[in-house]
């Protein structure tokens, strides 16, 4: 029976350390063209997005949504350095 805790322990442990590790990329609500991708899905993460946005376009708005990736034909995808990409995945 302890085996099977330590085992469970063990997953639950590994699990909850990947979504911890977990990056997004943010859209926002006054600039629907444009990505910020950064490490995290937490309160900061938005707010670094946020900040990167207005660094790079202003007139960003509030987070808008949440995805594994950016796509933008317009090249404003924008990585936590605030360099420009036409397409950003694996956040």
């Amino acid at each position: 029976m302890n085996r099977v805790k330590n085992m469970l322990m063990g997953v639950l442990l590994t699990i909850g350390a990947g979504s911890a590790l977990q990056a997004k990329c943010f859209t926002f609500s006054g600039k629907s063209d444009v990505g910020v991708c950064v490490q995290g899905d937490s309160t900061d993460s938005r707010k670094e997005a946020k900040k990167i946005c207005e660094a790079q376009e202003g007139g960003c708005g509030n987070v808008k949504s949440s995805s594994s990736r950016c796509h933008s034909n317009s090249g404003k995808c924008y990585d936590e350095n605030g360099n420009a990409s036409r397409s950003l995945s694996g956040y």
